[in-house]
């Protein structure tokens, strides 16, 4: 994100030019190192932004969410966000936890109904928002 850590620049209010960092990062990634595909992974906050950009890059074949926030607070900063990945035909994968504070299970199972191409989720029993970040659920991640 931009302004977060040593990254340079303020982060936008809507994402919009985040979701443009990213698709020019998979275009420079696809033109310079020509993978066989790009598989974008979004956490947190950044799950939705890279939802956005998925079908903005051919390239881009896939999507891991880690803590997609579709919780009804987190959709006032994230909701513009939603359409892009539920309406992607690319194949999704949806990684929560089941302590989430963002997003209660029966959220995330509601807005998927919706969701177009192959969509799989992995819910990790117990684990919060932020603790699926840490070392303690990397075997079940």
């Amino acid at each position: 994100m931009r302004g977060a850590g040593r990254s340079t620049g303020r982060a936008s209010l809507t994402g919009s030019t985040e979701v443009g960092d990213v698709a020019a990062v998979c275009r420079w990634v696809a033109e310079n190192i020509k993978p066989r595909g790009i598989v974008l992974v979004g956490s947190s906050a950044g799950a939705p932004l890279a939802g956005s950009a998925v079908d903005k890059v051919d390239e881009v074949i896939g999507y891991v969410s880690i803590g997609y926030p579709f919780g009804l607070m987190a959709s006032v900063l994230f909701g513009r966000h939603h359409d892009a990945i539920l309406k992607s035909q690319k194949p999704k994968l949806f990684i929560m936890g089941t302590k989430d504070g963002f997003t209660s299970v029966k959220q995330l199972q509601n807005k998927l109904k919706s969701a177009a191409g192959r969509v799989d989720t992995h819910l990790i029993e117990g684990a919060g928002h932020f603790q699926m970040e840490g070392p303690c659920f990397d075997a079940q991640m």
